[in-house]
């Protein structure tokens, strides 16, 4: 018996009479079958309560993600547990469909194996339609949080990986393709003046997926969370020089210098990184950023050797000269965005990620 088969055994002798809890609302519970879980129960509807116990009293089990599946390893356990699903639905009023669609959390791993860097994969499942609007408040590419917004999804992969970028894949309702968009980041502080990574369409091809993802969605996050975190370096630096208008560092350098100090050697080397990703420097810019990464590596040396606070010297070449030459060097040699800078993926009507740095405050929603 296949998978397919296997799981239509919860639906065999159902009825359609209006026996059972009676004023129950409508719930309904679909079950994929996945290669790697089994088959995997996600739940839609207001009494998405009782779906979850009706899961659980025939024997699902939770996965890691909080959703319920049934391990394929015994198929006369997966079985019964079917069977007993089909008869306490009918008791709970609950609808039972199978889905002959590839599972999100299957093709969600497939991809990731072919992008670079560590990830994990959770697949989310939004009973309620408000719920999905914790997705949409993290959401950083525009046309994928108009679609959370507009549109009832009922649920979605998310991707994460180890470095803190978090991607989300939702399918299309009326076509066999996905839409992939990038979550902001939670340390860096919300920025208008950014322009965020486009959302991409994509194939449900796991190689094809990845290919669009590593040449455009990835390098256009890159390039949103470097010039967010120039963005906050720029914001450091005026402060700073307004605060000291002679350009020179109090001997010694005060806490509120060194503080900003400190933010700068945090997120400089990951903006040298970026731009070398993203760009082609000139031999005299590439020596700029060795230059900044020297320094950074010079004064952590000596902190480490004397565990003491950053030495005047450093902040002194921060404040005149360190800070503007990579700002002003990120700035030229890495547009904010890729022209033409177009969504690839349509609101549904019908590489490498560096890790951002530290933000002030983090203030964009999180679910």
């Amino acid at each position: 018996m296949d998978l397919p088969e296997l799981a239509r055994l919860a639906t065999s002798g159902r009825s359609t009479s209006s026996g059972g809890a009676a004023g129950q609302s409508s719930c309904e519970i679909t079950l994929f079958t996945s290669s790697r879980d089994g088959i995997v129960a996600l739940v839609d509807g207001n009494n998405w309560r009782w779906a979850h116990t009706t899961l659980d009293t025939a024997g699902f089990e939770r996965s890691s993600d909080g959703n319920r599946a049934i391990p394929l390893t015994d198929l006369d356990r997966t079985r019964e547990v079917l069977l007993t699903l089909g008869v306490v639905a009918r008791i709970t009023r609950t609808e039972i469909t199978p889905s002959s669609e590839t599972y999100i959390g299957d093709f969600a791993r497939d991809l990731v194996d072919q992008l670079p860097g560590q990830w994990s994969v959770g697949v989310e499942s939004y009973a309620m339609r408000v719920w999905q609007g914790d997705l949409a408040a993290c959401m950083w590419s525009p046309s994928m949080a108009a679609t959370l917004e507009q549109r009832r999804v009922r649920w979605a992969a998310v991707l994460r990986r180890d470095d803190g970028a978090e991607l989300a894949i939702i399918r299309d309702p009326q076509y066999d393709l996905y839409h992939v968009g990038a979550l902001h980041p939670v340390i860096l502080h919300p920025d208008g003046l950014v322009t965020p990574p486009a959302s991409v369409t994509v194939q449900p091809t796991p190689a094809s997926a990845a290919s669009q993802i590593n040449s455009r969605l990835l390098p256009a996050y890159t390039r949103a969370v470097l010039h967010c975190q120039v963005n906050s370096l720029e914001e450091d630096l005026d402060r700073a020089r307004q605060t000291y208008a002679s350009g020179a560092a109090p001997e010694p350098a005060p806490k509120d210098l060194t503080d900003a100090y400190v933010r700068f050697t945090t997120t400089a080397p990951q903006v040298t990184a970026a731009v070398r990703v993203l760009a082609a420097p000139s031999e005299h810019e590439a020596a700029v950023l060795q230059r900044v990464e020297d320094v950074i590596a010079a004064g952590a040396r000596a902190g480490a050797e004397t565990a003491v606070a950053p030495r005047t010297g450093q902040v002194a070449w921060w404040l005149a000269e360190g800070g503007v030459s990579l700002i002003d060097l990120a700035r030229r040699s890495v547009p904010n965005s890729e022209p033409p800078a177009t969504e690839t993926g349509q609101t549904i009507v019908s590489a490498c990620v560096l890790p951002p740095a530290p933000a002030r405050s983090a203030s964009s929603p999180r679910r």
